[in-house]
């Protein structure tokens, strides 16, 4: 059984709205959502402190969990990593694809996509480059049994936004409550196989 958990930093609803994102919106009626809600950071480094708990590769590796790409450093962190300001998102995205056919089997891979939002701060095309997320991120649902698909805080181009996305195989801790930072690992952990 194959499970992994995707971060797009700075995805949002309201991209959705914009861009109307095909296998997305698709999935958004077909499975698990809510909000992830985080009011309090919107610097990748204090977001994923936040949501590995402090927990180094070495621990969560024993618990099941495979990081990589993760904005902590520069390069990220994780195996494998990438120098986060030179990787362009289509080449972040076919990375995503090659740890999950590498890790899988045995771990839940835990993938930061980081390209689209330092792109959107350039200033290039949220909706082309949503399109080309949708398209990996459908294949990544083609290939693994579980996962979940979230990002940590919204941003819209010129502001950060205190909601992201959730969509998921598993429900969400609380049906009626939104997806808090912290909680973020203890559901991948969910993802275990």
């Amino acid at each position: 059984m194959k499970a992994a958990a995707v971060s797009i930093n700075g995805l949002s609803y309201s991209s959705f709205a914009d861009c109307s994102p095909k296998f997305l919106f698709n999935l958004f009626s077909s499975t698990y959502r809510g909000v992830v809600e985080n009011r309090d950071f919107s610097e990748p480094f204090n977001v994923w402190k936040l949501i590995l708990k402090n927990a180094s590769f070495e621990q969560l590796l024993s618990r099941g969990i495979h990081l990589s790409n993760i904005p902590i450093s520069n390069p990220t962190y994780g195996r494998p990593s990438t120098d986060m300001f030179k990787i362009n998102l289509k080449e972040e995205l076919e990375l995503l694809l090659d740890t999950i056919n590498d890790y899988s089997d045995k771990y839940v891979v835990l993938f930061s996509v980081n390209a689209y939002e330092r792109d959107l701060k350039n200033k290039k095309n949220a909706c082309e480059e949503l399109s080309l997320i949708d398209e990996y991120l459908k294949a990544v649902f083609e290939t693994v049994d579980s996962y979940v698909f979230f990002s940590p805080y919204g941003f819209n181009g010129t502001s950060y936004e205190p909601y992201g996305i959730y969509l998921s195989s598993i429900p969400r801790p609380s049906e009626e409550e939104t997806i808090k930072l912290d909680q973020i690992l203890d559901i991948v952990l969910s993802l275990k196989i």
